[in-house]
């Protein structure tokens, strides 16, 4: 992942599993989904066959968290069949994860997800996110992620009454990022800070945003 400048929020320190429990919990959730995709309605079959590079994209996610993201719990919205919330639940077994899904059949593959992988600190929330709560939380939100939910204004007004003082954004994003970027920071009136950027080996840009928390949307 390219670094695009600091600002003070990365070197978070976060503690990361070793190669063999997230192995283990990769090879458990690669079982599900062969067992359950189709009826469950979770992936295809080509998307089955590009499992392995979905799971490098996931794997890229969890690196700029651990880099980036600063205390508090992770919130990934639209975690749909498991990435890349299954890899950052694995690789960064300290942290509290919220995989929040609203379709329920998808939320309850989650949830056995969860329980088989070992995964003690992630909730599964079967509903919209803008409903979630502070008290339902183990604390302040620092870190959300996305796939292909939103942009980055809705992302941040769904979420905004989570944040922590500064929150961190991990979101894949097209070729038009930059000015999207420019577009949000007028959206919140706060400047967005680009933490660094990666091109995904099934397109798209990932790209991690560090903001101001709770700002109005205008």
């Amino acid at each position: 992942m390219r670094a695009a400048g600091g600002d003070g929020d990365g070197g978070a320190g976060a503690q990361v599993a070793g190669d063999a429990p997230v192995t283990a919990a990769i090879e458990t959730y690669r079982g599900l989904l062969r067992r359950y995709h189709r009826t469950l309605d979770l992936m295809s079959e080509r998307g089955l066959e590009a499992l392995d590079e979905k799971l490098d994209d996931a794997r890229a996610y969890a690196r700029a968290v651990a880099t980036w993201a600063g205390p508090g719990c992770i919130v990934d919205v639209g975690s749909g069949a498991g990435l890349p919330g299954v890899v950052l639940a694995a690789t960064l077994p300290e942290r509290a994860v919220v995989w929040v899904e609203r379709r329920r059949r998808r939320a309850t593959f989650l949830g056995m997800v969860a329980a088989a992988c070992g995964l003690g600190r992630v909730e599964v929330m079967a509903g919209d996110v803008r409903t979630l709560t502070r008290e339902g939380l183990p604390g302040p939100v620092a870190a959300v992620t996305a796939q292909a939910v939103a942009g980055w204004t809705d992302l941040y007004a769904w979420t905004r009454h989570l944040h922590a003082e500064r929150v961190v954004f991990v979101v894949r994003r097209g070729p038009l990022w930059t000015e999207e970027v420019a577009a949000f920071g007028d959206a919140i009136g706060a400047e967005p800070h680009v933490l660094a950027s990666e091109r995904l080996g099934r397109g798209g840009t990932l790209v991690v945003l560090s903001v101001p928390g709770g700002c109005p949307c205008r």
